[in-house]
Formats: C-alpha cells, sequence, structure tokens
C-alpha cells in the first residue's frame, strides 16, 4: 500500500458511539503514521473537542444517538470557522436520500461501512488532496452519491466496520490440508468441501510454509510423517514466527504412540488425530478449534481495546498533573491579583468577567483533580493517608461554592471523620454542587451526621427527586457515565469507597436523600 502524502503529525478527530470501532479506526491511523488522534464517542462530545483544539479532519459515524453524524458535520459548516474542514462520514448503508442530505451540508466525502482499508486509504488521500480545491470536492461528493463501479476481482480484502457472528464466520474458514500423499489430500479435501469450508493443499512441508504467508488459513490439518521436513518440524517453524503462531495445528498422523502425540501438543498443536481419520471425529474436532481460535481471536482484540484505554488514561493523567494544573494555578493567582489591586479600580461589568473567569478557571482545577484521582481509583493505585479531620469545618469549605445560591445547613452535631482531607473535600464539594445543580435557587441543603458504630451516618437532602441515572450509579449498575450529570455522583461514590465508605440513595419520593457512610476517628 502506498504511503500516504500528508502530513502525519495532522490532528484528527474520530466520531462514533461504538467503542470498538473508534478504536478500530483509531489502530488504522496509527498504522498509517498518524501520531495525534482524538476520539469522540458522541456528537456533542466532538463539538466540545472542535471548540477547544484545532483539528485537521473529522471521521465521524453517521448513526449515533444525539446528535448524529450529518447534524454534527451541519455545526462543523455554520460554527466553526474553518468551513471547509475536511470531513468524512461513515455510514451503515448507502441510503440515497441520506447522502443527498450529506452532500448538500457540505461532506467532503463518504465511505460506507464495512470497508476495506485499502478503501479507507484512498477516501484518506483524496479528502487532504481535495483540500481547498472546491471542484474535487464537489466531484467526490456526487462519487460518493453513486453506485459503485464494479471493482476487479480479486482476493476479499479484510471488511472494517463489520461484526459477523462467529458461527458464520467459522462456516468460511481456510483449511490448509498438509500431506505428501495424494489420496490422503484429495480425501480430507473432499469430506470438508461438503461442509463449506475453503481448502488449500501442500503436498510438502517446505511448500506449505511458502503458502501460509500468502494464503493465511485459519487453521491447519498438518501430516506428521513426510520427506524432507516433518511435520514437527513444520509445526516448530509455524509458532516460533509471531506472525503464524496462533494459527491452530492438528496433527494427522498413523503414529499412534504416546511420545508420539505429547510430543505434537507440546510443540504446540492444539489437537492430535490419528489415521485412518473418522470424518464425524474430524469435523468435530475441527469445528471446536476454530471456534476456540475465533473466541481466542475476539479475546486479542478485546484486550487491546483495553490497553488502548489504559493508555488513554495514563495520558489523561499526564495532561492533568503536568500539563493544566500549573497553568491553571497561574490563571488562579492573577485573578486574584487582580481583583485584589486596588490601583486597576476595575469598573463593575469588567469586574464581573474577572470574577467569571476565575471561576471558570476554579472549575477547571477542579475537574482536572478529580480527573486524576478517578484515573488513580480505577486503576487500583490510589491509597490515601486516613487522619483526623474535623467534619463541619470541611464541609463549610467544601461547600462554599454553592452557599451563595443555596442555603447550606451544617451538622448539629460535631464529628471526626478517620478520613482523608483532600479527598473528602472533593467529596463533599461534588455532592454539594450536584445538589445545587438539580434544585432551585433559594432552596436549602440539609448536612446531618449521627454517629453508628465506627461509622458517621452523613445524609444530604435537598429538594426534588435523585434522577434515575444518578440512583442506578449508586447501586453499581452502570460503569463510568459520559455526561457530566452522572459523573459527579459517580465520582463521589469512588471517593468513598477508596477512604473505607459508601454512599447509597435513601427512597424518598418528594425528596433527594444521600447516606454517606465514613469511618469515625
Amino acid at each position: 500500500m502506498p504511503a500516504l502524502n500528508i502530513d502525519l503529525s495532522l490532528p484528527l478527530l474520530v466520531v462514533d458511539d461504538n467503542q470498538q470501532m473508534r478504536s478500530v479506526v483509531k489502530g488504522i491511523l496509527a498504522d498509517l503514521g498518524f501520531v495525534n488522534v482524538f476520539l469522540a464517542g458522541s456528537g456533542e462530545e466532538a463539538c466540545r473537542i472542535l471548540n477547544e483544539r484545532p483539528i485537521a479532519a473529522v471521521i465521524s459515524d453517521l448513526d449515533m444517538p444525539g446528535m448524529n453524524g450529518l447534524q454534527l458535520l451541519q455545526w462543523v459548516r455554520v460554527n466553526l470557522a474553518d468551513a471547509e474542514l475536511p470531513f468524512m462520514l461513515l455510514p451503515s448503508e448507502a441510503n440515497r436520500e441520506g447522502l443527498r442530505a450529506a452532500a448538500q451540508a457540505g461532506v467532503t466525502d463518504c465511505l460506507i461501512k464495512p470497508f476495506t482499508l485499502a478503501t479507507f486509504h484512498s477516501k484518506l488521500q483524496a479528502m487532504f488532496q481535495s483540500r481547498g480545491d472546491a471542484a474535487v470536492k464537489r466531484a467526490a461528493v456526487r462519487r460518493a452519491a453513486m453506485p459503485a463501479a464494479p471493482a476487479p476481482v480479486q482476493a476479499p480484502a479484510p471488511l472494517i466496520g463489520l461484526e459477523r457472528p462467529l458461527e458464520e464466520r467459522l462456516r468460511e474458514a481456510t483449511v490448509l490440508v498438509v500431506d505428501d500423499i495424494a489420496t490422503n489430500i484429495k480425501v480430507i479435501a473432499g469430506m470438508l468441501a461438503e461442509d463449506g469450508y475453503g481448502v488449500k493443499v501442500a503436498i510438502s512441508g517446505k511448500k506449505a510454509l511458502e503458502i501460509i504467508p500468502v494464503h493465511r488459513p485459519d487453521i491447519i490439518l498438518l501430516d506428521v510423517m513426510m520427506p524432507e521436513m516433518d511435520g514437527f518440524e513444520v509445526c516448530r517453524r509455524l509458532k516460533a514466527d509471531p506472525a503464524t503462531a496462533d494459527i491452530p495445528v492438528i496433527f494427522l498422523s498413523a503414529k499412534d504412540q504416546a511420545e508420539d502425540i505429547i510430543g505434537g501438543l507440546e510443540l504446540g498443536a492444539v489437537d492430535y488425530v490419528t489415521k485412518p481419520v473418522d470424518p464425524a471425529i474430524l469435523k468435530a474436532r475441527l469445528r471446536t478449534h476454530l471456534r476456540l481460535a475465533g473466541m481466542m481471536a475476539e479475546l486479542r482484540r478485546q484486550n487491546a481495546a483495553v490497553a488502548d484505554n489504559a493508555h488513554l488514561r495514563e495520558e489523561v493523567e499526564r495532561l492533568s498533573r503536568y500539563d493544566l494544573a500549573a497553568p491553571l494555578a497561574e490563571v488562579l493567582d492573577a485573578s486574584a491579583q487582580l481583583l485584589a489591586d486596588p490601583a486597576l479600580a476595575l469598573a463593575p461589568p469588567q469586574r464581573e468577567r474577572m470574577a467569571a473567569l476565575d471561576e471558570a478557571a476554579r472549575r477547571a482545577l477542579r475537574l482536572t483533580s478529580l480527573s486524576l484521582e478517578l484515573c488513580r481509583i480505577e486503576q487500583g493505585a490510589s491509597h490515601p493517608h486516613a487522619g483526623q479531620v474535623a467534619l463541619n469545618p470541611l464541609l463549610a469549605r467544601a461547600t462554599a461554592a454553592v452557599a451563595a445560591s443555596h442555603p447550606v445547613m451544617l451538622p448539629a452535631q460535631a464529628a471526626t471523620l478517620l478520613a482523608n482531607g483532600t479527598l473528602c473535600h472533593m467529596l463533599f464539594e461534588h455532592l454539594a454542587l450536584n445538589a445545587a445543580a438539580h434544585t432551585p435557587a433559594g432552596t436549602s441543603i440539609v448536612l446531618g451526621a449521627t454517629l453508628d458504630g465506627g461509622h458517621w451516618a452523613l445524609t444530604v437532602e435537598y429538594a426534588g427527586v435523585l434522577p434515575a441515572a444518578q440512583r442506578a450509579c449508586l447501586q453499581g449498575q452502570a460503569g463510568r457515565p459520559d455526561d457530566e450529570q452522572t459523573l459527579p455522583m459517580y465520582a463521589a461514590r469512588l471517593l468513598a469507597q477508596v477512604q473505607g465508605g459508601t454512599l447509597s440513595a435513601l427512597d424518598d419520593s418528594a425528596r433527594s436523600r444521600l447516606l454517606l457512610r465514613l469511618p469515625a476517628a
């Protein structure tokens, strides 16, 4: 495949509500050499990213809940300064009306899922080449809206964006039969062809090693006793090569001694079938090992996705720790000095804007710290030191941000927690902010404390019914949420748990009532 004639440092944005598809497209772009690929799980998240940083091109799914790909495209063309930003849509079907709507909205190109790597490569190259060339762009859009011309007949390329059921893929598996006796090959190949398998043959071990890199089989039926290079040596070479080590090998042999069978399995074969072969047994074992191989491949794909997510979280932690916290602290320091400097004599509108800037920087710093701590907790890397924490002074500081709009009633009873002061401040701050966001201004937020054995039972009450998504989050029925409304509750639950506490919702049809239990000092 020819190299892309594109600046590979350009930042790209991949938008898809399917996490697997996002990872697949990001992996393809990484293989092509792109080093700055951003991911968004929704159109709304994509808008935030596009507002925050320069993006050289967008590759977006069409069918997404909320803001779909077409609406995102329309938003880009109306709201971004770069009205010619390259934008590729990935619809799941060639719907003429949908493609026409995309063309009218100014899409750069469309690529119907599923697609091949070669097609994606050529579309990406064409999309960047069309940058600034309106005539080429219009032609590309017209081509996308027209039925594709018949392609030359060639070996099928792997499809991207199409996950078929495992059993369906197994029925199309390719089996390589390796045997130096033509009669054996004919019998086994005929038997497999009856069940719809694709069959390739090799009459020697050397020939098999030549065929496998070019026409990779899904499984290999390998005779043991062959001249020049026996099956054991073929298997040994296959397992020594990372490119072929995961292809399952079943030995076929008239040698039925225990040491022969054990020797074959120790080389890495998945099975050992003695000749003469029983067709029913061979087919059953073949299906079993193809199914296992398919499941292992799916597991490797999922592990790769997990590794990709872990890497992303490490990047978030690095960004939070080094790239955001220090400049945000500088902004806060500067805004505080400006607000306190009497020589400036700021007019009321200027003072309001400066105060808004200060609050925005504080919110960004708060979210940065939260993201960093959540990453640590989720990775099992958070081991907070516990000490004595006076509850009411902590609550007063943590709720100061909402006290102006929502009167806060502190517990009447003094309490001392055995907890981490920093994490507790973060926990109560987010509970207070969440309460303020879901109750009318002027409504009180009531905090209570009762000693219950070795724990303080702390209650947070406010008007309004607790949203269903937050209740489900507290019950552990959902993973890390994407929406900002549910994230504070998810964060509070984890911040409580890492300190040996719990956070739950009490039943009340008229008010939101939360119960937080933390160890007593």
